[in-house]
């Protein structure tokens, strides 16, 4: 994999472009309104950009039984990694409007389809503008002709009927929700409000700063505080990290990753597909 990090800052990736380096940009731009996706992109997109919707492209069809973001068809990703133009020898570089929340979703599908060279921009579009790079405008890339073929199952994860044996076997099961969706105060997503009986809550803004990420090892110290990493910490391979719908919870394992501890398994259904079955047990409070 090129570099630790799978943050890029903008400068470097501004350099790059200008240095005319051939890679794939890719625009995940998501907010809960219709169309919102495809609009941000045509009014606003770093050039040579490809569109990607992340709720249709990033993911399978949202069900009880499987979350409200569950893995995407790796046939149905093939299609969109290919119009992406994705290729082997080609970098990939991932974007969104700035909170890196759904670019380190594109991330982690891009890596779990065996994509290895892939990057997340650091504070997205507004730190390329304020970098100095330019937006285009209008319909911009719509189809490339990418080559990479999918090899999913290439980052670790974890499903559903897995956790309580996880958790049993003494493993670290992480929600990375906020504290009021994790004691239960408050649900305004999924059918149930709480957490997983034997998941501890490191919210994943923890590991964040304003506009992008602290240095490696500050988010290192922060996790290693909490009980991730360090001498006597639980090895990275021993967690398992989940969120609503496997969304924040990418963010938390690029972070992860950022700081020199990959491995962790990704819960990816998360909360939406533990509450979805009303046999499974909640635990509410701290």
């Amino acid at each position: 994999m090129a570099g630790m990090s799978p943050f890029l800052p903008a400068d470097e990736l501004l350099a790059a472009a200008t240095r005319g380096e051939r890679m794939t940009i890719i625009d995940s731009h998501w907010e809960p309104r219709r169309n919102a996706s495809w609009d941000a992109y045509v009014s606003r997109h770093i050039p040579g950009a490809f569109w990607c919707e992340p709720l249709r492209m990033l993911a399978g069809t949202p069900s009880p039984e499987t979350g409200r973001n569950p893995l995407p068809n790796p046939a149905q990703l093939q299609h969109y990694i290919a119009d992406w133009g994705v290729s082997p020898e080609l970098p990939v570089r991932v974007y969104d409007s700035g909170r890196m929340l759904w670019a380190a979703r594109a991330w982690w599908i891009l890596r779990w389809a065996g994509v290895t060279d892939v990057k997340i921009l650091e504070g997205g579009t507004p730190a390329w503008e304020s970098a100095g790079g330019d937006v285009a405008v209008g319909i911009g890339c719509l189809r490339g002709r990418g080559t990479f073929t999918v090899t999913s199952g290439s980052m670790p994860t974890i499903d559903v009927d897995e956790i309580g044996e996880w958790v049993a076997a003494g493993n670290l099961l992480v929600d990375v929700r906020g504290a009021g969706r994790y004691i239960g105060r408050r649900e305004p997503h999924d059918r149930r409000a709480g957490h997983i009986p034997g998941a501890v809550n490191i919210p994943v803004e923890l590991m964040l700063e304003t506009g992008g990420v602290p240095a490696p090892e500050v988010v290192r110290e922060r996790l290693t505080r909490r009980g991730i990493g360090g001498d006597d910490g639980v090895p990275p391979e021993k967690v398992a990290v989940y969120s609503g719908s496997g969304v924040d919870s990418a963010l938390f394992i690029a972070a992860m990753e950022h700081a020199g501890l990959p491995g962790a398994r990704h819960f990816v259904g998360g909360w939406s597909q533990w509450a979805g079955d009303s046999s499974r047990p909640v635990a509410l409070g701290d």
